[in-house]
């Protein structure tokens, strides 16, 4: 299938005007986004990758339904309490697993955060039905980023680029993520679903994106359960703070919980592209 995204992206596409802050956040149904994007109308392509690029994030709603992923909060709390908290570089045969950040753990990390995350790989055994229904959904976000629409499926860590799935929970105490920006050689848009709803699983702290005045536009207040949400990797967002008032207690289901969808420079790249951790707003914003 020809790829009409592709294309588009090759034009405007630069490493000096990639976009840094946020323009304007934008509400579409997700089932509407899907046809759209699988149609490839001339009009929409041009649109959406302008719109993109310019800084624009779009918020997708009712991309998951609230049963399934409420039943997934479940199973990978469950998993989380029965496997050690760990770390596996990505290398062929690499394990699923789950891994506690904590303040003095995070000084590893090339940027800022407290939280626990879960780390799934398609060539393990899927024990909690998570590649199926997640890459139904992934695979739009990859054709509208310029790739084949099952681009990595297959891939295993020797191949270079590989998907990872990340069910990641900001503990109630304090879970949150410095600002940043991503990569954008591998996915052309940052992924995420919704997995909990502030408010009611917790009170405080959440996503945001900055914008051209250097503030911090939360985007929490507009999410719902199974909605989801993509943006130009460059643009520079984080993860506020989570009931930051309250007891830090790993073992507990409480805080944000969050579903990201990521390909990966493998471990047997030499030169990753990674994170960019940020140390200040005024130097990246523009």
């Amino acid at each position: 299938m020809e790829n009409k995204f592709q294309i588009k992206w090759e034009t405007i596409e630069d490493p000096e005007t990639q976009p840094r802050s946020l323009r304007k956040i934008k509400t579409l149904d997700f089932a509407e986004f899907k046809n759209n994007v699988l149609s490839q109308e001339q009009a929409f392509v041009d649109d959406l990758v302008d719109s993109l690029y310019a800084g624009d994030a779009y918020i997708l709603k009712n991309a998951f339904s609230t049963e399934y992923l409420t039943e997934l909060i479940s199973k990978a709390h469950k998993y989380g309490k029965e496997s050690e908290s760990t770390f596996h570089p990505m290398v062929e045969n690499c394990p699923d697993f789950n891994r506690i950040v904590d303040e003095d753990i995070t000084k590893k990390y090339s940027i800022e955060t407290v939280r626990k995350s879960h780390y799934f790989f398609p060539w393990n055994e899927d024990s909690l039905n998570l590649f199926e229904p997640v890459n139904e959904r992934w695979r739009i976000f990859k054709f509208l980023g310029g790739f084949q629409i099952d681009e990595y499926e297959k891939n295993t860590p020797i191949d270079g680029v590989v998907d990872r799935i990340q069910i990641c929970n900001y503990p109630a105490g304090g879970g949150k993520l410095n600002f940043h920006y991503d990569p954008y050689a591998n996915q052309r848009v940052i992924i995420g679903a919704m997995m909990s709803k502030r408010g009611k699983d917790y009170s405080s702290g959440g996503f945001y994106c900055v914008n051209a005045k250097r503030e911090k536009v939360d985007f929490e207040e507009r999410f719902d359960v199974g909605d989801m949400v993509c943006s130009y990797p460059t643009v520079v967002h984080g993860v506020e703070p989570v009931d930051s008032d309250k007891p830090r207690d790993w073992s507990s289901i409480e805080g944000r919980w969050f579903l990201g969808l990521y390909s990966n420079d493998s471990n047997h790249i030499q030169k990753r592209q990674t994170t960019v951790p940020l140390t200040s707003l005024e130097e990246y914003i523009h």
